[in-house]
């Protein structure tokens, strides 16, 4: 009994390798294609150009160039805040294919960063064995491979997410200036973790000062390299979502690029893997039922005045309850934003199946509907189907499995009051 752990982590360490060297397989075949907006967008952003409405002209420099981007719109692809561009900062220093192959791994050691933290906080093998389970089979599914293909950076944020979560939860770092740092750099990085703000009043106010911290810092580092970058943002978003909200698709006319660009055979820069993707948003039902447009900002509003009772009919409960609902709110709320909303989001889903785990005492009913996604997203993986709901359906089981672990059945820690005395 004793080599069932040994034999248990060898497994799962094979199948991580097998499923690394499909995603490096995957990435060879094309040019990251949202990766590369962000590497032109923090360029531009640090020569002091805006960003978000970038039109590339074949005069200009070739680093700026982003094959993907339609010079229909008034509004380039870029759409990451200028934090989370901030970030990317060193990569986009180096030639753009090295780049691209140095962000693969990148990737996977976020994720593997966001196990070690919750492994800190797992005191039994089984549980850590448990969670390297579900990491891996998520790995193997369409939302991973789409997210790694494509270049994305949610696994950033599932991994400073991950970190602020656990050292909340930890009673000697919880109230302290790291932990609010991370809250407010998460703003900074993606603003609907403004979320957080109002548990950080009634649970942890010892974060305020370093979140504060946290979000200045988010903000101004950028506007010291451009001074426009963040009011540029803010007008390129409303015009996506003014995009969006309407349905316009606008196809982009045929362009003539170089043969290469940044000496990157061109059909290479613009090419990816076709792998299966859909829109999941609440905006999308919304449309599918003939409810669309439907003003972005009453149903932002709702689900928020929702979350804020939440919060408050749940501020007796323990920490790991109220950490855990957070997290499963955060994957929540980002359904209804006025934005695509594609499966490599589904990567947030693992800090709220990670917290899940440590909160219950037994395998919480969230957690199945978690793994019928899994099952699901090898299927559209492996089929690569064309049709949206089918797409869907693994968002569909995490975002069940979310809202189930918003109201943890009695058989999850017992409550306590948190709030700072």
């Amino acid at each position: 009994m004793k080599a069932a752990p040994t034999i248990g982590w060898v497994v799962l360490s094979l199948l991580l390798v097998i499923s690394f060297v499909i995603d490096v397989d995957n990435v060879t075949q094309g040019g990251a294609i949202d990766l590369r907006n962000r590497i032109t967008g923090i360029r531009l952003l640090a020569d002091h150009l805006d960003a978000y409405h970038y039109k590339w002209q074949k005069t200009e420099p070739e680093k700026y160039c982003d094959p993907y981007n339609n010079p229909l719109l008034t509004v380039s692809k870029t759409t990451s805040t200028p934090a989370l561009l901030f970030l990317h900062w060193p990569l986009a220093l180096l030639p753009y294919r090295l780049a691209q192959f140095l962000w693969l791994p990148l990737q996977w050691l976020f994720l593997f960063g966001t196990i070690w933290f919750w492994f800190r906080r797992y005191p039994k093998t089984g549980q850590r064995l448990l969670l390297t389970a579900i990491v891996t089979a998520f790995t193997y599914t369409a939302a991973w491979r789409l997210h790694a293909e494509r270049g994305q950076s949610y696994v950033v944020l599932l991994f400073f997410f991950a970190w602020w979560l656990t050292a909340t939860l930890d009673p000697k770092t919880g109230n302290r200036f790291v932990a609010g740092f991370l809250a407010g750099l998460l703003v900074a990085l993606r603003p609907p973790f403004l979320i957080l703000a109002p548990f950080l009043l009634l649970h942890r106010r010892g974060q305020l000062p370093g979140a504060l911290v946290g979000l200045l810092l988010g903000i101004g580092l950028p506007l010291l390299v451009n001074p426009g970058s963040w009011s540029n943002y803010a007008s390129a978003m409303q015009t996506h979502s003014m995009l969006y909200l309407s349905g316009d698709d606008l196809r982009p006319p045929q362009q003539h690029y170089p043969p290469t660009i940044e000496g990157i055979p061109t059909d290479i820069l613009g090419a990816y893997v076709p792998i299966s993707y859909a829109d999941f948003s609440a905006h999308s039902f919304l449309r599918w039922i003939g409810l669309e447009p439907f003003p972005a900002l009453p149903l932002l509003f709702a689900v928020g005045l929702f979350f804020i009772v939440w919060l408050w009919w749940s501020r007796e409960q323990q920490i790991e309850i109220l950490l855990l609902g957070v997290a499963a709110w955060f994957f929540i709320f980002d359904l209804f934003l006025p934005a695509y909303r594609n499966n490599y989001n589904d990567v947030l889903i693992l800090n709220v199946v990670a917290l899940g785990l440590l909160a219950a005492t037994k395998f919480p009913l969230g957690g199945w509907a978690c793994l019928l996604s899994l099952l699901f997203g090898w299927g559209i993986a492996v089929l690569t189907p064309t049709q949206a709901w089918l797409i869907n359906l693994p968002a569909f089981f995490f975002t069940l499995g979310a809202v189930l672990f918003l109201f943890p059945p009695g058989n999850f820690s017992n409550p306590k009051n948190n709030r700072d005395k």
